[in-house]
């Protein structure tokens, strides 16, 4: 189980460090700068803007529809999630008392928590979170991809078909 921890949080985050790298090129693209490489290396660095405010430059710049906005900020928040909170598979979600056998059951989950979107967390099963994960992160890769060779993007070095081939 921890193996297949470690598997998932760093396919994830490094996932979505390349999403956020050909994000910078679609707003690199759009804005024009004079130099492309300070641009991407030093105004859009992640320790410079953060993904979220790169959201609101795209936003502004009416590259994506709203539900794809939605699904990129959906995809942030999956990153914090594994970035950030631990796998539980001792939680308890049950106990169930037998006193007539002098017994109890313990019913154990594996979860992860999130937060929803009014800032709540959520216990949510691990399997279901991983598996409604991938499927937003290839939904995203897809209208990516889509958009780069729509919009015939130089990608400079980044070669889209490697985005395309981290989709599970």
């Amino acid at each position: 189980m921890k193996e297949e921890t470690y598997i998932n949080t760093g396919k994830s985050i490094h996932v979505f460090n390349e999403i956020e790298l050909f994000l910078n090129l679609i707003i690199t693209h759009h804005i024009s700068p004079k130099d492309k490489t300070f641009f991407l290396d030093y105004i859009l660095n992640t320790s410079v803007i953060s993904f979220g405010a790169k959201i609101k430059i795209l936003i502004n710049l009416n590259v994506f529809s709203k539900n794809q906005i939605s699904q990129l900020r959906k995809l942030s928040s999956n990153r914090n999630v594994f970035a950030h909170t631990n796998r539980n598979p001792r939680f308890v979600d049950e106990i169930l008392t037998y006193p007539d056998k002098n017994s109890v059951k313990i019913i154990v989950k594996d979860i992860i928590l999130e937060t929803n979107s009014e800032g709540k967390l959520k216990k949510t099963n691990y399997k279901t979170f991983i598996e409604s994960h991938v499927k937003l992160r290839n939904d995203i890769i897809d209208f990516i991809v889509e958009y780069i060779n729509k919009n015939s993007i130089d990608t400079m070095h980044f070669h889209i078909q490697n985005l395309k081939n981290r989709k599970i």
